[in-house]
């Protein structure tokens, strides 16, 4: 596997710091005839790669169904597999908590419910924090008919932790208190099944890096000699970081009741992909700790906390074709809070698309910071707004690079002030002192001159030193997300002259600002909390002055126009300006389109003004578009101004 490394500071950061049961069998829900596309009815995606081939696998995860009072929260699951069955989904990932209280009568609803879909896709679940309430046996006796035949059990604790592969994926499914067990079982599985598929996705309750939870803060920095997984998890800590980044895991979680997607780093600065997928509960949690700055870069988050009198659900879709990930995750904001209600806004469902990634083996990735740093902060090689990249070149020998561009449209959201405390002799911190230079070990960065920390300026304070009240308080903030740009290679098709690139990362935030809650606030007009400027004083985030095409929304629609961005695409070896055209592929018309026609062609290389001015051999008429190409004969590259997300080749001249 060609990856690069994603471009963020951790190891630099930590160098300039001088850091560094039995239960029954498997069966059921094997042989299934899948659907080669999603049926009439799927929501409509933007710039959807080409049609996939048969062999597409569709994955969906459904979160947390816990229904309250209610025991199962009947009316979000059913809308989130109505979803699945009209998209073509194959195979859902169940992370946990399918019930309240873990009994017989509640997993009697969860079955019901499910029942109705098996005969469409394969579901497989996993237990949650809340589903080991009640016992074994009613778990078993849920679930055993779900899981395939052919799964591949963790010796003592079969139909809780297992692994499925289908056609290139590798599903590895491990339940809420067993990752910190599992590592030698997770291990075994990625070298037994690793080599034989492109994709890995790993499935528990809890997540890695959590902005209310998380194995880290929970099982390391709050973590106690006492407690068996405690000691497991810190033991495997690295191991695992360098276990995911190194075999390109999707780790997907849920536990939190809001939406995020993150990249968590190893030591290397290697990362793997978290997503904590939602809600599909009678209840949101809110936002608490935040980014984990040390390991971790925020990419999107939700929140719908029931305080602000609605809740969201939430449905994600991995399209899997070949090497290829076209990933989307979708909202519904709804006031059901118990399976008395009518089903309202669930009855018929106004699915939104919210976030959006696509992805493919052969890639390059850079993390790209918000505008928002300011200018006068030290950078340390990594807090950098430009969508500018190295070269990047494909397994065929084609290259592309990001040549500028600004990322000047960003989200932001609040969390909210926390505090935890040492038991000496019974955590593994013996004071508040030391649980806080444990925060900075493993979750927050220390702000300083020569290492600022952009989402404040004192994450973590031990307050009230020396009286009874003394504890550690991680104090409410205001963080920007950062964005995971991906040049993504496919190889060329019959049509075209290169291998293709596609683009992603750029149009996924639309200068949303929310606060722990899921309360809106106004990012043009609102101050961030104290100390989240980025430079090291107590003053708050300023309002931004949003780019035109910004509107603050969640929905990313198929004509959203993002920041101005740089394309350049290099020729192949004995092709020339003559025979060849820079072009963008069309979803709508299934054809690749050229960008610009050869009277619009600038001869000329680019300069930084044509970011947003017309160079000046292009008439003014061919500015009625925002895309503007040129042609640097002395790199023997294209270079295309655009705005969007894309799928990108060369292909030949008429």
């Amino acid at each position: 596997m060609r990856r690069t490394k994603t471009n963020v500071g951790a190891l630099s950061l930590m160098a300039l710091l001088t850091l560094t049961a039995c239960g029954g069998g498997g069966g059921g829900a094997g042989g299934i005839a899948f659907p080669a596309v999603p049926p009439a009815g799927a929501p409509a995606t933007p710039e959807t790669p080409a049609p996939p081939a048969a062999t597409t696998l569709r994955i969906g995860i459904l979160p947390d169904t816990q229904g309250s009072e209610s025991g199962v929260a009947l009316h979000p699951m059913k809308a989130i597999l109505d979803l699945y069955e009209k998209s073509g989904v194959n195979v859902v990932l169940a992370v946990g908590d399918l019930v309240e209280n873990g009994t017989a009568s509640e997993y009697r609803l969860w079955r019901e419910m499910a029942d109705k879909y098996r005969s469409k896709m394969t579901i497989l679940p996993i237990m949650g924090n809340h589903d080991p309430k009640g016992i074994d046996q009613d778990w078993y006796d849920t679930v055993e008919s779900f899981i395939p035949a052919d799964a591949e059990h963790m010796p003592g604790s079969r139909n809780k932790n297992y692994v499925v592969v289908r056609d290139n994926v590798l599903l590895i499914n491990i339940s809420y208190g067993w990752i910190e067990r599992a590592y030698d079982f997770v291990e075994a599985m990625v070298a037994k099944h690793g080599p034989k598929v492109d994709h890995i996705i790993l499935q528990t309750h809890n997540s890695f890096a959590g902005n209310r939870y998380g194995l880290v803060r929970e099982n390391i920095v709050d973590g106690s000699h006492a407690i068996v997984n405690d000691v497991k998890f810190r033991d495997a800590y690295d191991k695992y970081r360098k276990l995911l980044a190194a075999h390109d895991v999707i780790y997907v979680s849920g536990h939190e009741h809001h939406y995020s997607r993150s990249v968590v780093r190893d030591d290397n600065d290697l990362a793997f992909t978290q997503i904590v997928s939602g809600n599909s509960a009678y209840k949101g949690y809110e936002t608490r700790f935040g980014e984990h700055e040390r390991i971790q870069s925020m990419l999107m988050l939700k929140v719908q906390n029931e305080a602000t009198g609605s809740i969201d659900a939430n449905a994600s879709i991995f399209e899997i074709s070949g090497p290829a990930i076209d990933y989307r995750s979708y909202y519904v904001t709804h006031s059901v809070f118990s399976n008395t209600d009518a089903p309202q806004q669930l009855a018929a469902p106004d699915w939104k698309l919210m976030d959006r990634f696509v992805r493919t083996k052969d890639r390059c990735e850079k993390i790209v910071y918000p505008a928002s740093v300011p200018a006068h902060v030290q950078r340390n090689g990594l807090y950098d707004p430009s969508y500018r990249t190295s070269a990047c070149t494909s397994a065929g020998g084609s290259r592309a690079r990001l040549l500028d561009g600004r990322n000047d449209t960003f989200s932001r959201h609040d969390t909210r002030t926390r505090a935890m405390s040492a038991t000496p002799g019974y955590s593994f911190a013996s004071s508040n002192l030391e649980m806080e230079a444990m925060m900075y070990r493993y979750m927050f960065i220390r702000d300083a001159s020569f290492s600022p920390n952009l989402n404040n300026n004192l994450r973590a304070r031990v307050v009230n030193e020396g009286t009874p009240d003394e504890e550690v308080q991680v104090r409410g903030t205001t963080i920007d997300l950062k964005k995971l740009v991906s040049l993504n290679w496919k190889a060329a098709g019959a049509d075209t002259l290169s291998d293709q690139l596609l683009v992603s990362g750029i149009v996924s935030q639309d200068g949303t600002y929310i606060d722990a809650y899921g309360r809106p606030k106004d990012i043009r007009m609102q101050t961030g909390l104290p100390g989240s400027l980025g430079d090291g004083t107590e003053a708050g985030k300023t309002p931004v002055m949003l780019p035109a095409n910004a509107k603050g929304g969640w929905t990313l629609d198929n004509d959203k126009r993002g920041d101005n961005y740089v394309l350049e695409f290099s020729l192949p070896k004995g092709r020339s300006v003559a025979d060849t055209q820079l072009a963008r592929y069309d979803s709508s018309s299934g054809k690749w389109v050229a960008l610009g026609t050869p009277a619009c062609v600038s001869k000329t290389a680019y300069q930084s003004a044509y970011l947003t001015t017309l160079p000046g051999d292009v008439d003014a008429s061919c500015g009625a578009s925002p895309v503007v190409v040129g042609y640097d004969a002395q790199a023997s590259a294209y270079w295309a101004r655009l705005n969007q997300d894309g799928r990108f080749a060369l292909i030949a001249r008429p």
